[in-house]
């Protein structure tokens, strides 16, 4: 008798322990902790940012769930790629003058004080890793058919050059095959704002960030010579054919220890890491699993009027996630651009299914594109420039960002758990066994240990 009351008391406890679980995790479902973070690419763009509007982007964010904002201090509208100055104007916020350092200022201690994570773009604009501390000798280069060394040129033929930036923030693109250029450009942008802002009032910075690659190749840095000689055993020749193939294995490598290996060492040093997007826009030097392998966070990337899906993009953030042990799998989310795109007429509803698509491609952190800083007079005309889905307090479709943010979070939140079942890209089996799978009615459908099965709606009592 003992026995049977014992087996059943044990039963009991256990059945208790199973709605204990299903209730816990019922409620983080639909109020996630505050570990998963919705954020935004935080863009100051031709130089029209004050602390007021600094303070109420902030508070914005703040109000609709958005808890990570990764800001680009100096970005250029352009109206035209033929003549991308031309109609241009500019605010006061110039680069490093004393209202962009206040500016920054605001920006990181306000974020400190609402609880916002917050991440710096290593960089003036948003691509890649250059700036006016850069020198010609330190730069991306060449080497030119005739022997020579050149830097690095557009198909226009003027230099590679962060972009796209307010004039004094431009200059050029550092030596990517070099780990000890690379940290001499950290130290010259994000080490000069460390040293420039004390950690109190930059309490949740965390992040330095790593856009998309856009700015072409290079083929020579100081050792190259001495490089290809420790690997193969033989001289470079640049004009032999023979050469080429293990040249190019050589400079893809160094992309991704020196380049991305050396800004995560330098991130590390300060206490802070780094967040990539291991793809490009334009012909890609690097192997993007090594390369993302080499940050602390991988992202892709989707745009919403995009008619092919990018699963180039999303399989190099998944590929180098899986092989260095990440579970996070970010994407720059619902980009838009060119006059024709970029407008303010995102919906919940128009946004969802582009989201959910990627979802069961194996995104499960959210970044949107994009929060553009606003005047702090609301009487000042709105920033707009000419790209992006404007997520900012001053789109016309203001009401829909709460909504579309717990929406985000919910699917973020169940597709973090655990681990990836059987590699599949959107089915979860967590450690006591229970199993999520996001469904093609995107719900989540949640199998307990136990068997018991239910299906969870993440667009519910939004």
């Amino acid at each position: 008798m003992k026995r049977i009351i014992f087996s059943c008391f044990a039963c009991c406890v256990a059945m208790m322990a199973m709605a204990d679980n299903r209730e816990q995790l019922w409620q983080s479902f639909l109020t996630p902790p505050d570990s998963i973070r919705v954020g935004c690419y935080y863009y100051w763009v031709n130089e029209r940012v004050d602390p007021k509007g600094v303070k109420a982007d902030l508070q914005w964010m703040k109000d609709n769930g958005i808890t990570l904002a990764f800001l680009a201090t100096d970005i250029r509208n352009r109206t035209t790629n033929d003549n991308p100055w031309e109609g241009q104007t500019f605010g006061k916020n110039k680069f490093r003058s004393r209202l962009w350092w206040k500016n920054l200022r605001t920006a990181l201690k306000t974020a400190g004080q609402l609880g916002i994570e917050m991440g710096l773009f290593n960089c003036p604009g948003w691509s890649q890793s250059g700036g006016p501390w850069v020198k010609p000798d330190e730069a991306m280069r060449n080497w030119t058919p005739h022997g020579g060394i050149e830097t690095c040129k557009t198909k226009e033929g003027t230099d590679v050059m962060c972009s796209p930036c307010s004039p004094e923030a431009q200059g050029l693109e550092v030596d990517k095959l070099s780990k000890t250029h690379v940290k001499k450009h950290f130290e010259a942008f994000i080490g000069e704002i460390l040293r420039h802002i004390p950690p109190k009032e930059r309490p949740t910075l965390t992040t330095v960030v790593v856009d998309s690659w856009e700015r072409g190749k290079q083929n020579y840095t100081d050792s190259i010579f001495v490089k290809f000689r420790q690997r193969y055993g033989y001289e470079l020749d640049y004009a032999s054919e023979a050469c080429r193939k293990d040249l190019d294995r050589l400079i893809a490598d160094l992309v991704a220890s020196e380049y991305m290996g050396g800004l995560t060492e330098k991130a590390h040093q300060y206490g802070l890491r780094t967040w990539c997007e291991p793809y490009a826009h334009s012909p890609f030097p690097a192997n993007s699993i090594s390369y993302g392998s080499a940050a602390d966070e991988v992202a892709a990337e989707f745009w919403v009027d995009d008619k092919k899906f990018r699963q180039k993009e999303v399989d190099a953030a998944l590929g180098a996630a899986r092989r260095s042990g990440k579970n996070r799998v970010w994407a720059e989310s619902f980009t838009d651009g060119w006059p024709e795109w970029a407008a303010d007429d995102w919906s919940f509803n128009k946004l969802k299914p582009i989201a959910d698509r990627y979802f069961h491609a194996g995104i499960n952190a959210t970044i949107l594109h994009v929060m553009i800083s606003q005047p702090g007079d609301d009487s000042e005309p709105p920033v707009r420039p000419w790209f992006g889905t404007w997520f900012d307090r001053r789109s016309k479709n203001a009401k829909e960002l709460k909504p579309l943010v717990r929406y985000l979070r919910r699917c973020n939140f169940m597709l973090q758990l655990g681990k990836p079942l059987g590699g599949a890209t959107d089915q979860r089996v967590t450690p006591d066994g229970t199993i999520i799978r996001f469904t093609d009615e995107s719900l989540f459908e949640v199998t307990f240990p136990d068997g018991h099965q239910e299906s969870w709606n993440p667009a519910q009592d939004l």
